[in-house]
């Protein structure tokens, strides 16, 4: 759990007590974020400030919906005076006093602080899954973790967009086409988890591996039918049989798919395809949520 600063003191052994992790975490980094945009407006940078302002909006929406969660589960709000410990820090202090003490702070300086802001607590939760004795919490914590994994995809999107307008980067500087992207990383997950499955020595585990290769072959194909595409390019073989190298190489793969799905259903015009792009990107960012965890979960647990 190297995102982690510090591993929970304890187990999460209520909803409620989940409920009001949660809704600390995310009032929390809403609080921070608004600092964040009164120090860039002090230093004359609006539109880093307005990122940090989105932010905050996002982060209030966020405790909104947990509210929301909680009273429909629970028939009560989050209560922070639940909290038994201080929840691990998610929010890196000092990255944010280095950005605000520097006069090089950059929308995507900005965006890439927040997006490992969503990684840590996805890795935060990922543990809290991993320990959890209840299914009720268990599968709770699961939520809140893949929720992270998708904020922390459309950041890097986000991200993504700011690099290329600060460098100033032609929007058809000869980059393959957003679904051409997502069509080759799914390609490369497809070719890289049959090898991940001969790697692992867990037979259940194999078989999950096998059946997302074939399920990225099929989000390849879709891909390329949305495309226009009658043959699918082909994909290089991977170097590594070593199983956390392949691990890593899958998820990012996965990663990049989601984000490049996302990227195209920005661009459609078509409201069905639309929906379709967006339908991909979900399962693609559902892969990204099993790989991840995998990448985490102490040893020997198996994934869904």
């Amino acid at each position: 759990m190297s995102l982690l600063k510090a591993e929970p003191p304890a187990r999460v052994t209520s909803l409620p007590e989940l409920f009001a992790i949660a809704h600390a975490l995310e009032e929390e980094a809403a609080s921070r974020y608004a600092a964040l945009a009164e120090e860039m407006e002090a230093l004359q940078m609006p539109r880093v400030a307005a990122v940090f302002r989105h932010l905050v909006d996002e982060k209030r929406g966020h405790a909104q919906r947990i509210e929301d969660w909680a009273r429909g589960t629970t028939g009560m709000l989050p209560d922070h005076r639940l909290l038994r410990w201080q929840p691990p820090e998610t929010f890196d202090e000092e990255e944010a006093r280095q950005l605000a003490l520097s006069r090089l702070a950059s929308a995507y300086r900005a965006l890439s602080m927040a997006v490992r802001n969503e990684e840590r607590a996805f890795a935060l939760w990922t543990y809290i899954a991993a320990h959890a004795e209840a299914p009720a919490i268990r599968a709770a914590a699961e939520r809140m973790a893949g929720e992270e994994l998708r904020h922390a995809a459309l950041l890097r999107r986000e991200r993504r967009r700011a690099y290329h307008e600060e460098r100033g980067d032609a929007a058809g500087s000869g980059r393959p086409s957003p679904l051409g992207r997502a069509i080759g990383a799914e390609l490369r997950l497809a070719s890289l988890l049959p090898i991940l499955a001969e790697a692992e020595p867990d037979a259940g585990q194999a078989t999950v591996w096998r059946r997302l290769a074939g399920e990225a072959s099929t989000m390849a194909a879709e891909g390329a039918a949305l495309a226009g595409e009658e043959t699918l390019p082909g994909s290089a073989p991977t170097a590594s049989a070593v199983r956390t190298d392949l691990l890593t190489a899958a998820w990012h793969a996965a990663e990049q798919a989601s984000e490049a799905y996302l990227d195209a259903a920005d661009a459609g015009r078509d409201e069905a395809v639309v929906r379709r792009l967006q339908s991909l990107a979900e399962r693609a960012i559902a892969h990204v949520a099993v790989l991840r965890h995998a990448a985490a979960a102490p040893a020997g647990r198996m994934l869904p």
